[in-house]
């Protein structure tokens, strides 16, 4: 599995990664991690394009033999892309998480709220 990238936020708890992608929007995916907890993932349907995304609601549902169950985004915000690859493919999140891997892109409506929601799911 590869290493943390450091140009990304992490959500420890969430098992998620946020690039910053300039203008207020973050690419979202799934960490190392939260891949070695949910196991090979069979289905994987993440938010469709220009789906809205609330605090603490599902980006994505994904499936693998041990877990089915929504990814949920820690701040709210619109989806301006969305990897729809990964429903025909989702075995591609395991393969490459950090990069063809990714779920969504989300506008934040507030990217300061993005790293204050990172950092309290990050306690010291």
């Amino acid at each position: 599995m590869p290493d943390s990238p450091a140009d990304r936020l992490y959500d420890a708890a969430g098992y998620l990664w946020f690039k910053p992608e300039g203008e207020g929007v973050f690419r979202v995916g799934i960490t190392a991690d939260g891949i070695k907890t949910v196991g090979i993932l069979v289905a994987c349907m993440p938010k469709r394009l220009d789906g809205r995304v609330e605090a603490n609601r599902s980006l994505a549902t994904i499936e693998s033999g041990k877990w089915v169950g929504a990814v949920r985004s820690p701040f709210a915000g619109d989806v301006v892309e969305s990897n729809e690859e990964l429903i025909d493919h989702p075995e591609t999140v395991n393969r490459d998480p950090f990069g063809q891997g990714w779920l969504v892109a989300i506008k934040a409506d507030d990217p300061d709220m993005v790293k204050e929601a990172v950092a309290a799911s990050n306690p010291l």
